[in-house]
């Protein structure tokens, strides 16, 4: 049943992830290299600490090259107040949420304060897809 599917079957463990210190340029070149909205931003322990999305990096950049300013890392544009799942969080929940609020479109996945992957509305999409094409095990 697709109410019993977790986030762990569905997520991407092998995601990109940013350091605090990367440049605001090569997250912009990641971002668009891995085609993703957003990455999970994390510490030189491997702590996840925040997020950047193609809009904070867009941000800065426009305003970098207005005002010629230095360059700044990933730091200075993420954002702190991250909002994660956890790998045992239902799906159904998630595709809920993800649902009825527009943004995020990207959630890390996080355990005992460790990133541990991603999960994308299309990853959610495909799980559905994919539990809803198969025959029910009553």
């Amino acid at each position: 049943m697709t109410q019993h599917i977790k986030v762990r079957e569905a997520m991407s463990q092998d995601s990109l992830k940013i350091l605090t210190t990367t440049s605001v340029e090569e997250a912009a070149t990641l971002l668009l290299k891995h085609k993703l909205p957003g990455a999970p931003v994390i510490n030189e322990r491997g702590e996840l600490v925040g997020f950047v999305s193609e809009h904070d990096l867009l941000k800065q950049l426009l305003d970098s090259s207005y005002h010629s300013s230095t360059s700044s890392t990933v730091l200075d544009v993420m954002r702190a107040d991250v909002v994660t799942v956890s790998p045992d969080d239902s799906i159904i929940e998630l595709a809920q949420t993800m649902a009825r609020i527009d943004k995020p479109k990207v959630y890390p996945v996080a355990e005992g304060g460790k990133l541990i992957g991603i999960i994308t509305r299309g990853q959610l999409l495909q799980a559905l897809i994919t539990n809803r094409s198969q025959p029910s095990r009553v």
